[in-house]
């Protein structure tokens, strides 16, 4: 017990003091931590401390903190191992939903067609792959009640819309997104989309597995 308490004298740390708490609630809720934005002070914490904390949550919760990178961009989650795939740890569990999973491998290909470009993704851009791309009709059977068809009404539209805006604010809280301006649905794709390339490596390389999926979703 002596042992495990000069273990985690870094708790005590003013730094751990001013950041911790703020680090503990993102990540047990699924978030992976980045440079970037909001994230920047905690990355700094987590990234200075990471072989303490890294030993913190494996000792008292038996989970792991994972350090990767995605275009020599590090990111850091909380994850249970391989054996739970989809799901993330914390003080709640979350999973993925079908439909989530192929919205996130949709993200993860544009990001890594724009290779040297800025990962900017506007609405237009997400309209014109459901409406002109070679596989509009998986991604049209995933979101419109009838499935493919040449036209829809105003309202399908304004619900597709909404489906994707839910979507894009749970991967916002995972890290995955940040919002440019959330009203226009226009936003930028994060390294740490990367994630899902690991977890589901499977099926992005299998369209007949994406098309299994699209078919569970809607029955």
């Amino acid at each position: 017990m002596e042992h495990e308490n000069r273990t985690f004298e870094f708790l005590k740390e003013e730094s751990s003091k001013k950041h911790f708490a703020e680090l503990d609630f993102a990540i047990r809720q699924g978030r992976h931590i980045q440079e970037y934005g909001k994230d920047y002070k905690i990355y700094k914490y987590v990234a200075s401390y990471y072989e303490y904390l890294e030993n913190y949550y494996y000792s008292l919760f038996g989970i792991y903190l994972r350090k990767e990178n995605n275009d020599q961009v590090f990111y850091y989650f909380l994850d249970f191992g391989d054996d739970d795939k989809g799901k993330f740890t914390g003080s709640r569990s979350l999973e993925i939903s079908d439909k989530q999973v192929i919205i996130a491998i949709l993200l993860l290909n544009l990001y890594k067609e724009k290779f040297f470009e800025e990962k900017e993704i506007r609405w237009s851009d997400i309209e014109n792959i459901f409406e002109n791309s070679e596989q509009k009709q998986l991604w049209q059977t995933l979101f419109f009640k009838d499935g493919y068809k040449r036209n829809y009404s105003p309202p399908e539209h304004k619900k597709f819309k909404d489906d994707i805006s839910k979507i894009l604010k749970e991967f916002d809280k995972l890290g995955w997104i940040t919002w440019i301006d959330k009203s226009e649905i226009h936003f930028e794709i994060m390294p740490s989309i990367d994630r899902i390339a690991k977890l589901y490596k499977n099926e992005i390389t299998n369209i007949d597995t994406i098309s299994t999926y699209i078919n569970a979703e809607r029955n």
